[in-house]
């Protein structure tokens, strides 16, 4: 019996024992708000990297933006990649008006397969989901950017457990409409028809 009563007095690793339970939650716990934090960072400098980086667009300035956007893509890229290993994708379409962004061009008849017309916004002469046109546009344009940030998660075994992925990936967009300096046209837009013919002929009149 005394030796019983012994081990119940026998505290000795007993602080071991419940760091051993206590620590791997507090772990993940741990790393869990280190990863958010980073994340949320992260989200609100891409937010605001893209937002100064279309109002330097709006301006129309070669000095500036490059005669492509170039120049708005390098700061782009070197703002948002805070994170090592980062990937930043960057895509600009332009629209002669805000109510287009997004927007499918108008189908006047016919549904999804030949023969149908439809409202060709961007003069391609092809009905598309998005009417938008690669680039800066010019002057009044409504020119939309869309930023997708993927980088390595810091604690890559807690992200999995999560996303079932090692890396984040983050998205940002904004629309604002280019100042009116001088240069760009809108384009006129054509009702244009698709035949169920051999060839799908379109005709623009």
């Amino acid at each position: 019996m005394r030796i019983f009563s012994s081990l119940r007095k026998n505290e000795r690793g007993v602080t071991a024992v419940e760091f051993s339970v206590l620590a791997l939650p507090l772990f993940v716990l741990i790393a869990g708000s280190i990863e958010f934090g980073v994340n949320m960072f992260a989200k609100a400098n891409l937010d605001g990297t893209l937002r100064e980086a279309a109002r330097m667009s709006t301006t129309g300035d070669p000095a500036i933006t490059g005669q492509n956007g170039e120049l708005i893509d390098a700061f782009v890229r070197k703002r948002a990649a805070i994170v090592g290993n980062a990937t930043v994708e960057i895509d600009k379409k332009f629209y002669d008006r805000l109510d287009q962004v997004g927007q499918p061009e108008k189908k006047l008849s016919g549904g999804a397969a030949p023969p149908y017309c439809w409202e060709d916004v961007n003069g391609n002469r092809r009905w598309d989901l998005d009417p938008g046109r690669a680039g800066t546009g010019g002057a009044e344009d409504i020119v939309n950017y869309r930023v997708n940030l993927s980088y390595p998660a810091l604690f890559p075994l807690i992200t999995n457990m999560v996303t079932d992925k090692d890396r984040l990936t983050l998205s940002s967009q904004i629309s604002l409409r280019n100042e009116p300096f001088a240069g760009g046209t809108d384009l006129e837009i054509k009702t244009c028809c698709i035949s169920a013919a051999e060839g799908n002929p379109v005709t623009c009149p």
